[in-house]
């Protein structure tokens, strides 16, 4: 009776039905071959398709936005089964990823390159192709870990990391080449937020929606205190102005631009709360504009960038000033006049509440030994390129300074990679930069060090880089195929064995096992062990370390859980809620692993 109901609705309401977001894709094409009627109906409704594309992938909205001019759609389901093709190739790619790349730690760009026709336009790409991947990657990462294959989630970060960095150079390409009033600094702090931050989804449009949202809160409180101030008979046009470029100098008079300046710092550091500490430096959080702006405290750079986007916003014009050891802001009355002594300046303390500081006043900051503004207008103010150079610079000092383990390498190598996108003909950071590729077993020759080497300015640094050099000559011999390891009476434990390390009672998870001195040489070595004949083994502990275990080091856990570790999704599957599942690389590497795991959890849980 239902079915023969619904076939009496009009085509609107059935249209209206199909809409439902819990409707799918799959739905509507099992409802469509039910009758011809409804075939007709679903077939060539380009609205339909164009609602369930944006609500499956509703991210990618602004992005044929953005690209509107360039990029009309007039066929929905097929650009939905366009990027349905492309995530289908996305996880092709995925699931061969750990059998080719399974014995490497780090894997370089040269070796990703077979991932670029898959976004590259130039190489025949759909034109959104990079956003539909990123897309799914993100989800694929996002999803609970008990429901997502680790293995696959493991490579996702490594190809997102890889496409993120590819694009996001481009755009920095881009910033640099814009005319000096268009580098504005939100723009590059979103540059290194997503950079340093693949795995989340930052736009400049969100960026810029949220430094909107408290530019208008304190058009709100002036309105309150001063409702007859001048920028309430500007349109709206001139504010957006203001918003995407750089001015030149303060837009109202002295008494107006203070009054200004006086509410911003009632909303941002009393109303909202926003704060900092020059002891913030080793927390990412603290250094991303986009994290700094939800969790309101950050390092005085972010502060001072988030502080002087929204000031222009109001008209009001600040100059960034990097001194060596602090970040501030320096607001002047006039800018640009014949006699800058003559004129008052003063630099805004956001450490502090956005105090004004002087030489007068100002205070030790930070720990630092005098005022740093002790020479006062002699600093030149730092352009937006400047500044985002500052940034990258910090993220690097502070990923080696990081004391949290888990993912320490991959940090270091995103902010060695940052600098070399920024300066990619500075011979430190090449040098840093190769010198983690190395150790690392990855290829270098992208760095171009041999073009590099007629204009070496020292006999030291020719000195560092001809080993480099010599490595570009002779490549590293491709891996041997893993032999596999069979078991030993006295290998007690197995792969994907959720342990407990005796040493700290830190949870772990068995990644391998060695017979006894593989490694160590009995005679220097865990002298203090009486089993000298025990197994030792590999594993992945919570705290982010990796770690090479004695037998006896090892006990069950009263309860088993997830590790928190970056590499997990190298050696395993799944997480089967008492141990890992190994992936197909490690169960090859362990052949008898499986059956013996069984044994001991059988054993262990009885």
């Amino acid at each position: 009776m239902a079915a023969y109901i619904i076939t009496l609705l009009p085509g609107e309401i059935i249209e209206y039905i199909l809409e439902d977001p819990n409707i799918t894709f799959q739905d509507i094409v099992n409802f469509s071959i039910t009758c011809k009627n409804f075939y007709q109906i679903v077939k060539d409704n380009n609205k339909l398709w164009r609602i369930k594309y944006f609500q499956r992938w509703p991210l990618l909205k602004e992005h044929y936005k953005e690209n509107s001019d360039d990029l009309k759609v007039f066929d929905w389901l097929n650009e939905i089964e366009i990027s349905i093709a492309i995530r289908r190739t996305l996880m092709y790619h995925l699931s061969g990823m750990s059998t080719k790349h399974y014995k490497r730690e780090e894997l370089s760009h040269s070796e990703l390159r077979y991932l670029d026709p898959l976004f590259r336009t130039e190489q025949g790409a759909h034109q959104l192709s990079y956003h539909f991947l990123v897309d799914e990657l993100i989800s694929l990462i996002n999803r609970p870990i008990v429901d997502s294959n680790l293995t696959h989630r493991y490579y996702a970060f490594i190809v997102l990391r890889y496409l993120r960095q590819n694009y996001l150079t481009k755009e920095w390409q881009r910033f640099i080449n814009f005319p000096p009033d268009e580098q504005i600094l939100e723009k590059g702090a979103t540059i290194v937020a997503q950079w340093s931050q693949p795995e989340r989804h930052i736009s400049y449009s969100y960026i810029s929606s949220l430094l909107d949202d408290i530019a208008n809160q304190t058009k709100n409180l002036l309105y309150k205190k001063y409702p007859k101030h001048s920028i309430f008979s500007l349109s709206a046009e001139q504010l957006l102005i203001w918003k995407h470029r750089n001015i030149n100098d303060n837009q109202w008079s002295t008494s107006e631009t203070r009054q200004i300046l006086e509410a911003l710092c009632e909303v941002l550091f009393q109303n909202l709360g926003f704060y900092g500490s020059s002891e913030m430096y080793y927390s990412s959080e603290n250094s991303f504009i986009d994290r700094v702006l939800e969790s309101k405290h950050g390092i005085p750079m972010i502060l001072a960038i988030i502080f002087e986007s929204i000031a222009r916003r109001l008209g009001v014009r600040c100059e960034p000033v990097s001194f060596p050891s602090h970040f501030l802001l320096r607001w002047k009355e006039k800018y640009n006049v014949t006699e800058p002594e003559s004129i008052g300046s003063f630099y805004i303390d956001v450490l502090n509440g956005g105090q004004f500081l002087t030489k007068e006043n100002c205070p030790k900051i930070g720990g630092i030994s005098k005022c740093p503004i002790a020479k006062y207008n002699l600093h030149n103010p730092a352009t937006a390129v400047e500044v985002v150079k500052r940034m990258a610079y910090n993220l690097d000092i502070a990923a080696r300074q990081h004391i949290h383990l888990n993912g320490r390498a991959s940090r270091i190598r995103s902010a060695l990679e940052l600098n070399y996108m920024m300066q990619p003909y500075d011979k430190t950071t090449i040098l840093n930069l190769s010198r983690f590729y190395m150790i690392h077993h990855m290829d270098i020759s992208e760095l171009m060090l041999q073009n590099m080497q007629k204009d070496l300015e020292t006999r030291e640094q020719a000195n560092l880089i001809q080993p480099m050099l010599q490595m570009l000559r002779n490549p590293c011999k491709p891996e041997e195929e893993t032999e596999p390891k069979w078991r030993m009476p006295n290998v007690k434990y197995a792969v994907g064995l959720i342990m407990t390390h005796k040493a700290d009672d830190n949870l772990c998870v068995i990644t391998g096992w060695d017979k006894p001195y593989d490694t160590f040489d009995s005679r220097n070595q865990f002298q203090e062990y009486k089993n000298l004949e025990q197994p030792y083994y590999n594993a992945l502990v919570d705290d982010g370390s990796s770690r090479y275990i004695p037998q006896d080091l090892l006990s069950f856990p009263s309860k088993p859980r997830l590790i928190n570790h970056y590499e997990i999704g190298r050696y395993f599957s799944y997480f089967k809620g008492t141990h890992y599942e190994p992936n197909e690389e490690t169960s090859t590497k362990y052949p008898e692993n499986e059956e013996a795991l069984k044994n001991i959890l059988q054993y262990y849980l009885n």
